[in-house]
């Protein structure tokens, strides 16, 4: 089917790690269900915000936060005081952000993170994640861009390009945002807190393909926070593999090493058996086959390859040590499972 994988490495990621605060893309791309996928690096200092906090929700993004290093306590939930829209002519809408509302947070959870938690928050759910640091940190932010509201960054060059404008607009001093019109206090939606012992629970010692969590998010969606383990292996050729007809995914490599497979084309394609448990909980609808005319690609820690619906792929071609990958999977036809 239509659509391209993107491969992210490590360096890119460390690339946009401080050392001011800021959220800073690695790459914005189109995958599968008309949407965008970004991944973004969060970075903070430590820090600790006043109370009553400011603080904003996405009207359309939907984000996952997986913390890299640091520690800290985020507001979630609740609900915003005097609540209006942000200004669209800024940067921060058009690069970061998308469209969203913002105002004084209220009735929030205090929620404590640290290397290896995750969190979900959907679209219309308020979160100030950096309100305390207390070790500076680095958070993987995947964003889910239904309307594709954010602008692409589908290269190195790009991201390079985004980071040399930072800059020069941090010396040149931000224009102000212009005054705001009315929205809503929050929207229909819950966070889900995933604590690090939970997906480490999922690592191993079997080869598998295992869901922390699968919860709805905005606009029609499901998104899953999957831990995939792989033991030491080489598989022959030709290969055979799949792709998913819905589902678009991102994989961000924790730990371990080896050899994907990505693109190209299916021999002898056929539908996967959609009464199985691994279409209802972990691929959604796909198609197998043996790859052909595809792209080898190596990958290690800290590495994140990116593959829209339709794009074959076998990310554990070859591994060459012990790993274990998140899997991001974005569903919008919300063919997964809850869990």
């Amino acid at each position: 089917m239509p659509g391209e994988f993107t491969f992210i490495p490590n360096a890119d990621l460390e690339a946009v790690m401080g050392p001011t605060r800021g959220d800073r893309p690695a790459r914005v791309v189109n995958v599968g269900g008309g949407a965008n996928l970004g991944a973004y690096v969060l970075h903070y200092p430590a820090m600790k915000n006043p109370l009553p906090a400011s603080s904003f929700y996405h009207s359309e993004i939907n984000e996952l936060y997986y913390v890299i290093r640091g520690e800290g306590t985020a507001l979630l939930g609740g609900e915003l005081e005097n609540p209006t829209w942000r200004d669209s002519n800024t940067t921060s809408f058009r690069e970061v952000s998308g469209p969203g509302v913002a105002g004084t947070i209220t009735g929030y959870k205090m929620q404590k993170w640290g290397p290896g938690d995750i969190i979900i928050v959907p679209a219309g759910v308020p979160h100030t994640i950096g309100f305390e640091v207390t070790k500076p940190n680095d958070i993987l932010r995947v964003v889910v861009d239904p309307k594709r509201a954010l602008k692409l960054v589908p290269d190195h060059n790009a991201e390079m390009a985004r980071l040399r404008s930072e800059t020069a607009e941090a010396g040149q001093g931000q224009t102000a945002a212009a005054p705001g019109k009315p929205g809503p206090k929050n929207m229909p939606g819950d966070f889900t807190f995933i604590p690090k012992a939970a997906t480490e629970a999922l690592m191993g010692p079997t080869r598998g393909d295992r869901p922390a969590r699968v919860v709805n998010v905005g606009n029609g969606a499901n998104l899953g926070a999957f831990i995939l383990h792989y033991e030491t292996m080489t598989n022959k050729l030709p290969v055979s593999s799949f792709y998913h007809s819905e589902v678009s995914e991102l994989y961000y490599v924790i730990k371990g090493a080896g050899t994907a497979l990505l693109g190209g084309e299916l021999e002898n394609a056929t539908w996967d058996d959609p009464n199985s448990t691994a279409i209802k909980e972990v691929r959604g609808p796909s198609v197998n086959g043996t790859m052909k005319n595809y792209k080898t690609q190596k990958w290690s820690a800290g590495d994140i390859i990116i593959v829209s619906a339709g794009v074959p792929h076998s990310i554990g071609f070859e591994v060459t040590a012990k790993t274990d990958i998140l899997r991001v999977a974005f569903d919008p036809k919300r063919a997964l499972q809850l869990k």
